[in-house]
């Protein structure tokens, strides 16, 4: 599909590799799931260059974003992808951007309607990994995803401006961007907080992730 977001640019690579002489944990403000509910539902994980991005069941949806979800009733899924906010939401992002995302600054919170299982919309463009989990973990990692969209002062999400795939949207991100806390670095924690055996802990690359979900 040619989704622009997971295409790979060797200066951000640059600034990636000098990411890991930084690299931290991301800290989260809500517990991770630590109970043995049986894992019924399934999560996505997203992984396309050096970016990752998570994909929930439409019934997951945060409640901060619930009008998204109005807005896109045939969606049976959102993808949920987090990153800087000058170089995620450029459509051609130049020398300046990618600079930019070197240091800690604004973040960007991209929402994605799919309107069919992840694994087929994504075939072709990205590798896509399919998680069980449970119900109270998937309810955390729901809280985890909520948290993360910046409110005005109506208690209202703040929509930036369209995304690079049909129906979707950037919203201002509560979140800061920085080496040492990177779009993967995010999705990591994710997992963890949803209750699978997922470290942030010197979480840079994409790979960072893929290999622990593997």
């Amino acid at each position: 599909m040619g989704r622009r977001r997971f295409r790979p640019r060797a200066a951000l690579l640059v600034l990636l590799l000098l990411a890991a002489a930084v690299s931290g944990c991301a800290s989260s403000p809500v517990a991770p799931y630590r109970g043995d509910a049986p894992r019924q539902e399934t999560l996505f994980v997203i992984a396309g260059g050096w970016h990752t991005e998570i994909g929930i069941p439409a019934e997951a949806m945060p409640a901060a974003l619930a009008e998204m979800r109005r807005a896109a009733p045939e969606a049976r899924y959102f993808v949920f992808g987090w990153g800087q906010r000058d170089y995620y939401m450029a459509p051609h992002p130049g020398l300046g951007d990618l600079l930019g995302a070197g240091f800690p600054g604004p973040s960007v919170l991209l929402v994605i309607p799919v309107p069919e299982e992840p694994t087929a919309y994504f075939a072709g463009d990205a590798r896509v990994f399919a998680l069980p989990v449970s119900a109270p973990g998937l309810a955390r990692l729901s809280q985890f995803l909520g948290g993360y969209v910046a409110l005005d002062a109506q208690r209202r999400p703040r929509p930036l401006g369209d995304g690079p795939d049909r129906g979707s949207r950037f919203y201002a991100s509560s979140g800061t961007y920085s080496l040492g806390n990177t779009c993967n670095t995010w999705t990591a924690e994710a997992l963890h907080v949803a209750g699978l055996p997922v470290s942030a802990s010197g979480v840079v690359f994409a790979s960072g992730v893929t290999e622990q979900i593997k």
